[in-house]
């Protein structure tokens, strides 16, 4: 095999690919389990409810509110989390290419045939 270029750019997309599934994937369940744990934490007396209602919203209005507000908190803290460990990766991999050792020769790769 005279040059890898095509193997490498093949690996490089099927990782791409890969990680953004798994990412994705975990952005999405981490939605939704935020989502259940803020429904449960979400205006369990009904004062919310109470006050949109006296301020002339029906019911399924109040209750479409708050389920908007606790879907878009939900998203956002996903994100967060998900940029989070993004980040530590980041670092992590930034670490490692630290501390890597320095090669001993360079290869000319304009050189090879």
């Amino acid at each position: 095999m005279e040059s890898a270029a095509g193997l490498m750019n093949f690996m490089r997309t099927l990782s791409g690919a890969f990680a953004t599934s798994v990412v994705t994937t975990r952005w999405e369940d981490q939605t939704r389990y935020i989502h259940a744990e803020l429904a449960g934490l979400t205006d369990r007396l009904g004062d919310s409810l109470e006050v949109l209602k006296q301020q002339g919203f029906s019911l399924e209005q109040t209750r479409g509110l708050l389920e908007q507000q606790v879907q878009s908190q939900s998203v956002m803290l996903a994100t967060n989390q998900i940029f989070l460990f993004t980040g530590i990766a980041f670092f992590i991999a930034a670490f490692a290419i630290w501390l890597a050792p320095k090669p001993n020769r360079i290869v000319d790769a304009a050189g090879v045939h």
